[in-house]
C-alpha cells in the first residue's frame, strides 16, 4: 500500500471535568481528498470530502516532551524524552476498549461521530502539535481538517494490504 502522507488524528471525549482531547501523528497513511468524485458517484452534495486510508501497521506517535529530573536511560517514560528519544509511541485500542480507559495518554482509537454523546474524532493533513485544540479551532486555523463520518475495518488480505478506511467530511 502506498503511504506518503502524514495526518494528526484527534480524539475528543466530555468528561465531568470538561473536554478531554488525546491527539496521535499518524505517519504512513494515504490521505485521497475526494470529495467532487464522490459527489459525482453518489449524487450526495454532502459526501464524504476525504478518505484515510490507515494500514494496521502505522506509526502512531507523539513528540515526546524534555521533561528535566526524569533519567531512566534511553527509554521514554509517560512522554517525556529520555536519552535521545524524540517520539512517544501510542498502541491502537478498539472504541469501546479506548473509551474504558481512565488514561488515554498511551493509546489511540478512531471512530465515527455516533460512538457516544460528546465524543468526537478527526483529522488533519500534517503534523499538529497543539494539546487540546477542538474540531472548531482546528478548522480556523488549518487547511485540510475532516470530521470522521465512517470507519471500515478492512482486515482480509495480505497483511501489508490490511487497513482502516476512513470516511471524513
Amino acid at each position: 500500500m502506498y503511504t506518503p502522507h502524514i495526518v494528526t488524528l484527534i480524539m475528543a471525549d466530555e468528561t465531568d471535568d470538561g473536554m478531554n482531547y488525546n491527539s496521535v501523528i499518524l505517519d504512513g497513511v494515504f490521505l485521497d481528498l475526494n470529495q467532487r468524485s464522490n459527489i459525482n458517484k453518489s449524487g450526495l452534495a454532502d459526501a464524504d470530502r476525504a478518505t484515510l486510508f490507515i494500514p494496521f501497521s502505522v506509526k502512531a506517535y507523539v513528540p515526546a516532551k524534555a521533561e528535566t529530573g526524569l533519567a531512566i536511560a534511553g527509554q521514554a517514560v509517560a512522554g517525556y524524552a529520555i536519552a535521545g528519544k524524540t517520539e512517544h509511541i501510542k498502541t491502537y485500542l478498539t472504541p469501546k476498549a479506548y473509551a474504558a480507559l481512565q488514561d488515554k495518554y498511551d493509546h489511540w482509537t478512531i471512530f465515527d461521530g455516533g460512538e457516544s454523546s460528546g465524543a468526537d474524532c478527526f483529522f488533519v493533513k500534517g503534523v499538529i502539535d497543539e494539546e487540546a485544540l477542538s474540531y472548531a479551532e482546528a478548522v480556523r486555523k488549518y487547511d485540510f481538517v475532516y470530521h470522521v463520518s465512517t470507519v471500515d475495518l478492512r482486515d482480509f488480505g495480505r497483511r501489508r494490504m490490511q487497513h482502516w478506511q476512513v470516511g471524513g467530511r
